[in-house]
């Protein structure tokens, strides 16, 4: 196991604390995502307009902005800045993701699970090029233990210590377990502990220690930071990530197009009853979160309040128009007169640096292979409006579709990897692994990454129709036990009504299917036999698809077919585009989920 803890002063001995102020200026689940997210689009005066979000040129300007404003600050990342974007698919020696990181030089950043997506060597090899900066970033993950032989040992550590004015303030890295050997690839010799246990464990050394000051950098999702913070003792601040929940307030970000999932910061009492203070800022670096944390002299948090930055370009568009003088001018006085909203210029530095990859990047994703009458929205679990499907706007039709049928960008992945496979009756897709929507309009290479950033192989399996039933089953189970969004199922020629509220077994009824080249739906025969096509990661047993790895493991029920994920849905839309068919949104008859009742 890892053991190296870092302190600013090793003289851990208890002595007297005295009050602090701290800012923390945090981000989490940046996925690779380093260029801006252009023609995102927000409410400005009430009408819906197209604005350049984020990115880590104007995140470091954002972020020094802000530490130069304050005399205590931290700068902390939750976790899964690996995986997403061709910035990691192009670049995997590279790493650009460590160059933009040690450009904000954070104070420390905690391993999400999709750290782990290409194995514990390749983690390995990103610890290596963080570490190649000048910020000597500590990497954080008390929950995780390996032998000596892992390639991560004493890469990462449990907590770090950070000093103010003589006050100590620990931060203690966990990363979301269940989760991570579920749906990421760590090595086998990789432990995972409890979450909470590990906390308190730690939380009770560094008081021990007389350190009353507890930072929780956690990749453990939003609702399971709330729950672990009433069930810890001395725990003050948590910053979160893993759930990419936008928090903030409502009557400011809804009427700008945005769906915040609760207050920034949160706030509810630990088990020795002192209130807590829980954050998390959004995803993709979209957002910087400001958090100001007043202590007292007992470590004890008095006061906490912040928000949500998010940082934008000068360029306003309407209908794919410039807006005019008088618009923008209004525009820009709705923005300074909106603490969440700034117009940030891009550090110059960062980039000249980014450039160097970006051009690479923008030379392949140009090209053009065919157009969409829709927004193509991804969700996970219907009605979670996660934000990869943020392009859906609140009380759209779009959004209601979404609500009651899930994922439309899933459906249409699935029907594509079906469509390429030849021989599939059926597909089954994680919905975690849709990783963006797509916009009406042209429709490039760029775009198609976006969505499928991984490097999958599909896999044809022969399998029964109490197969099918039990991995729809399995996959949901994970949702509902672990809080695995990701592992919600999408689908092509199978559909179903959904009861997230019954016990396992039980979920799915009125199950049909449709067999290749066939146009009529029919009751799913529990022993008749199927050909599914799906992508080996979820055919192997990840995100917990258990009835699947043994027709996986039978080479007799199992064909490889060669097809990469992100090319089987590229030269689908090209398909689609010779016989001049446009993408569009399925009709609600073809989703994979016909009637939802949703949890509590």
């Amino acid at each position: 196991m890892t053991g190296c803890n870092s302190s600013d002063n090793d003289d851990t001995q208890a002595k007297e604390s005295k009050a602090l102020n701290l800012t923390l200026l945090h981000i989490n689940d940046h996925h690779s995502k380093l260029d801006a997210t252009d023609n995102f689009t927000l409410l400005l005066q009430d009408k819906e307009t197209q604005v350049s979000l984020g990115g880590f040129p104007r995140l470091v300007s954002k972020v020094n902005e802000l530490a130069s404003q304050h005399e205590n600050v931290l700068k902390l990342h939750a976790g899964d800045a690996m995986t997403g974007t061709m910035y990691y698919s192009l670049f995997r020696e590279e790493l650009p993701d460590t160059l933009m990181m040690n450009q904000v030089c954070f104070d420390a950043f905690a391993l999400g699970n999709h750290e782990f997506d290409d194995g514990n060597t390749q983690l390995s090899h990103f610890m290596d090029k963080l570490a190649e900066g000048n910020c000597g970033t500590p990497v954080l993950a008390a929950n995780i233990e390996v032998p000596e032989s892992n390639p991560i040992f004493n890469k990462y550590q449990p907590y770090v210590i950070k000093e103010f004015n003589g006050e100590k303030v620990a931060i203690i890295g966990l990363d979301i377990s269940g989760k991570t050997q579920a749906s990421s690839s760590p090595s086998e010799d990789t432990v995972f502990l409890d979450e909470v246990e590990t906390a308190q464990k730690y939380i009770d050394q560094l008081k021990a220690d007389g350190i009353n000051k507890i930072i929780l950098l956690s990749h453990y999702t939003y609702k399971n930071d709330i729950a672990m913070a009433k069930s810890l003792r001395d725990v003050d601040v948590i910053v979160g990530g893993d759930s990419h929940t936008l928090l903030g307030n409502k009557t400011v970000l809804e009427p700008l197009g945005l769906l915040p999932s609760g207050d920034y910061p949160t706030i509810v009492n630990n088990a020795s009853g002192d209130q807590v203070c829980i954050v998390q800022a959004w995803e993709n670096a979209k957002a910087l979160g400001e958090l100001s944390v007043s202590f007292n002299a007992a470590g004890q948090v008095t006061e906490c309040s912040g928000h949500p930055h998010l940082m934008l370009g000068d360029t306003f568009q309407r209908d794919k128009q410039p807006v005019s003088e008088a618009d923008k001018a209004l525009i820009e006085t709705q923005v300074a007169n909106t603490a969440e909203l700034s117009l940030v210029d891009a550090d110059v530095a960062t980039a000249t640096l980014l450039d160097t990859y970006k051009s690479k990047i923008d030379e392949k994703k140009a090209e053009i292979i065919g157009t969409s009458l829709d927004n193509l929205c991804a969700e996970r679990v219907p009605g979670q409006n996660h934000p990869h499907g943020d392009i859906c706007l609140a009380n759209s039709p779009e959004r209601d579709f979404l609500n009651q049928h899930g994922s439309v960008m899933a459906s249409i992945v699935s029907e594509a990897f079906k469509a390429m496979s030849l021989r599939s009756d059926i597909a089954i897709q994680n919905t975690g692994g849709v990783r963006n929507s797509i916009p009406a309009g042209d429709v490039s290479v760029g775009h198609a990454f976006d969505v499928l950033p991984f490097t999958n192989l599909l896999v044809n399996l022969d399998m029964t129709g109490q197969e099918i039933l039990n991995t729809i089953e399995d996959a949901i189970d994970n949702v509902v036990v672990n809080n695995s969004t990701g592992a919600f199922p999408a689908a092509a020629n199978l559909r179903f009504d959904l009861d997230m509220t019954a016990a396992k077994g039980s979920r799915i009824s009125n199950v049909e299917v449709r067999r290749r080249n066939e146009s009529v739906w029919s009751p799913i025969q529990l022993d008749a036999t199927y050909v599914v096509v799906t992508n080996d990661f979820i055919a192997a047993g990840g995100d917990r698809y258990d009835a699947m790895v043994p027709v996986y493991n039978d080479p007799a029920r199992r064909e490889d077919t060669g097809l990469l994920y992100t090319d089987s849905l590229i030269n689908y839309i090209k398909a689609m585009t010779a016989a001049n068919q446009p993408l569009s949104q399925p009709a609600a008859s073809e989703m994979m989920v016909q009637s939802y009742t949703p949890l509590p």
